[in-house]
This record gives C-alpha cells, structure tokens and sequence, in this order.
C-alpha cells in the first residue's frame, strides 16, 4: 500500500487578538517550526469568488498557507492512492494549513468578495521546483 500524504497535511487554529483599533491575526511563531525548518519567502495571492487556481506540485517547497480575508476551498489531490483532501479556510475559520511537498493542490476562491492567501514557504519560489497543470487535467467537480 502506497504511503498517502495526504494525511501529512496540518491544520493550525489561529489566534486573532480584537483591538478596538483593528484585529491583530497570528500566521506563524518560530517556536511552532521544525528545527531543520528555514524561511524562504513568504508571498499573497488574490482569487476571485468562484474562480480557480489549479494545479500545483511543489518538489521541495513546504507551504503555509492562511487566509486572513475571504474564503478559500483548498483541494489536495495524490494520484497514487486517487485521494482528495478538501479544506476551506478563511477569516471566520482562521487556521493555518501546512502542506508538504510533492502534493498536487489547487484552490477556489468561495467567498463573494475577493479572497487573500498568504505563504510562508521554506524555500523560495523557482520555476524548476514546481509543476503545474491545467484545471482540467485532474478530475475534480469545483
């Protein structure tokens, strides 16, 4: 039986702090990192509500994710086992999604107003690290 990473996936709850001046919303402590962890760069994306960014394989990258205005469907996909994991995260489920590397991911934005998603990832982005495909070419009904 083949290993299912999917299962490696980690789901963080987060800590916002109401100030009446607006709220403080935590992403990520370095006590909460492995220490063979080390910070890559850390980047946002914006999606609109319905649309769709898929899919994506990262060789080596270890990814963050948060969403800390909107809503977003994330959708985890391992063709060796053909298993999809889905998660929606968002500012009223404030959580932090840490996703390993070499896992085929997309996401949707699910929230009527535009969606933002930060990474803070452990290496920095490059072309010959990622792999990508387009939406249609994993069968998954958004």
């Amino acid at each position: 039986m083949k290993k299912n990473i999917l299962n490696k996936i980690k789901i963080t709850p987060l800590k916002i702090i109401n100030v009446s001046s607006g709220d403080v919303m935590h992403g990520l402590k370095k006590k909460e990192l492995k220490k063979t962890w080390s910070f890559g760069e850390a980047y946002f994306s914006k999606i609109k509500y319905k649309k769709v960014k898929a899919w994506k394989y990262h060789k080596k990258m270890t990814l963050n994710f948060i969403v800390p205005y909107g809503k977003v469907k994330f959708v985890f996909y391992l063709p060796s086992v053909n298993k999809f994991k889905k998660v929606e995260i968002g500012e009223k489920k404030y959580l932090r999604l840490t996703v390993p590397p070499k896992v085929w991911f997309g996401f949707q934005g699910i929230s009527k107003k535009e969606s933002i998603i930060l990474n803070i990832a452990n290496i920095e982005h490059t072309k010959k690290e990622v792999l990508t495909l387009k939406k249609n070419k994993i069968n998954f009904n958004w």
